[in-house]
């Protein structure tokens, strides 16, 4: 077997190893749109949920995705979208009231 063919086997099956390793720091991914939020990956508590979404109204958020992800065992938000600026500190606010145990046993799925 060529070196080559050797290297493409070893990514392919390596591939699905680094996506799951990936998803799983991944707690939860929200979108907003028109100041809506949705739940589009993971779990969350409800509470948490309602404080964000409470967040979206007021600055009335579109295009924006939201996800909490683990980063040396604590959860970090990352907001992506025009309107994260505005939006980041008030959010990591409310989830640092939050902590890990809670965000992983959230009721509220999706």
């Amino acid at each position: 077997m060529s070196p080559v063919v050797a290297v493409l086997l070893l990514v392919l099956f390596l591939l699905p190893v680094v996506r799951g390793a990936w998803l799983w720091s991944e707690l939860f991914r929200i979108t907003a749109s028109a100041g809506k939020l949705t739940l589009t990956r993971g779990r969350l508590p409800q509470a948490l949920f309602a404080e964000l979404s409470d967040i979206a109204e007021q600055h009335t958020l579109d295009h924006l995705m939201i996800r909490a992800v683990v980063e040396g065992g604590q959860p970090r938000l990352v907001l992506k979208g025009n309107q994260a600026n505005a939006v980041a500190q008030p959010m990591r606010n409310v989830l640092g009231r939050f902590t890990l145990v809670q965000l992983r046993s959230g009721k509220l799925r999706s």
